[in-house]
Formats: structure tokens, sequence, C-alpha cells
């Protein structure tokens, strides 16, 4: 998971942020911490690219792909797509709301917001 962190992308594992934390942030773990398993556990919940989508057929090897695409119809197969596409439609709409949210609450906290 070297692409977690800038750093660990460069080929870096850095133990900490080059940033310190705000203080309001001291009792969540280090995001560019790749050493401490417990901070890495942390943040990963929050990359979706992590989490197990509904609808997506997961296989464990190339037999066993080759197998469930040879079961199932070309209907199951458009389907499975339709519904991977309805969810991901209803997931861009909650992740950019929470967007909103997030960037809201910085402008309202900036030391530069006008007031």
């Amino acid at each position: 998971m070297n692409e977690r962190t800038w750093d660990g992308a460069y080929g870096g594992h850095p133990s900490k942020s080059s940033i310190k934390a705000h203080e309001s942030q001291s009792t969540i773990p280090d995001p560019n911490n790749e050493k401490d398993k417990d901070a890495i556990r942390y943040w990963i919940q929050f990359a979706d690219f992590y989490k197990m989508l509904p609808h997506i057929t997961y296989f464990d090897s190339i037999g066993d792909l080759v197998d469930k695409l040879n079961k199932m119809t070309r209907a199951e197969l458009l389907q499975i797509s339709a519904k991977m596409k309805e969810y991901n439609a209803i997931a861009l709409q909650e992740l950019l709301g929470k967007w909103q949210t997030i960037l809201k609450m910085i402008a309202k906290t900036s030391v530069n917001a006008p007031h």
C-alpha cells in the first residue's frame, strides 16, 4: 500500500507527517505513519477503494473468474452492471455531500474567512 501516503508513493516510509497536527486532532492517528498498523487501519477505513463494494463479483483466480462468467447469463451481467451504476450514483451524491459539509466547516473556522 505504498500509494497510501505522499512519501510512500515516492519510496519513503515515514513514521509521522512532516507537518504537525492541529492540537484538536491529537487523539487521531497520524495519517502518514506507515510504521504503525493501528494508524494504517484507522485511515484505511475511510478509503473507498479498500471497501467491499456491493454487486461486484469477486474471484480468487483466473480460473474462478472464468467459471463464474461461464455460469452467468447476459441478463445477469447487465443486471449487475445496472445495480453497480445505481450504487455509484448514490455513493457519489453522498460523497459530494460529505465534502461540502467538510469544506463549509473549514471555511467557517478558517482564520482568513470573511466574518
